[in-house]
């Protein structure tokens, strides 16, 4: 089964002393081990260096998106027909940031039924299910 990789994950695996780095980090072994069949999105890696440019570290921007989008090529595209889930997600769970709406859609556009994520808004979401890293971690 598929999971998507949420831009947290990413984010805490590879950035300091966090008590989610290594239950993240975790994660990314997996997924660069192939020992878990995951993707992500286009909508991840324009978070990653959104973030990072955001914070004037051009530096880490470039380097975490290359090893993401080598990591999960290929990265799933956000299409029209995606986009078109967003507003009646929008709308049935006004709690999401704008970018988690777009993951929701994603997965349910790609039938995705799990995200591996650190937040705690997709809880609130029925055609998704949350797991959280260490979750993850204690069942590997």
């Amino acid at each position: 089964m598929t999971v998507f990789v949420d831009t947290s994950v990413i984010m805490y695996a590879a950035g300091s002393d966090h008590p989610l780095r290594e239950p993240c980090a975790a994660v990314m072994r997996a997924v660069e081990a192939r020992r878990i069949e995951a993707v992500t999105s286009v909508e991840v890696i324009q978070e990653i260096v959104h973030w990072f440019l955001a914070i004037r570290r051009p530096d880490i921007a470039d380097a975490l998106a290359r090893s993401t989008l080598d990591t999960f090529a290929p990265v799933l595209p956000i299409t029209h027909a995606l986009m078109r889930r967003v507003p009646d997600l929008a709308r049935r769970y006004p709690g999401l940031a704008a970018r988690d709406v777009i993951h929701v859609a994603t997965c349910i556009h790609e039938g995705i039924p799990e995200i591996i994520s650190t937040d705690r808004g997709f809880d609130a979401v029925t055609e998704v299910r949350r797991i959280t890293p260490e979750e993850f971690a204690a069942a590997r």
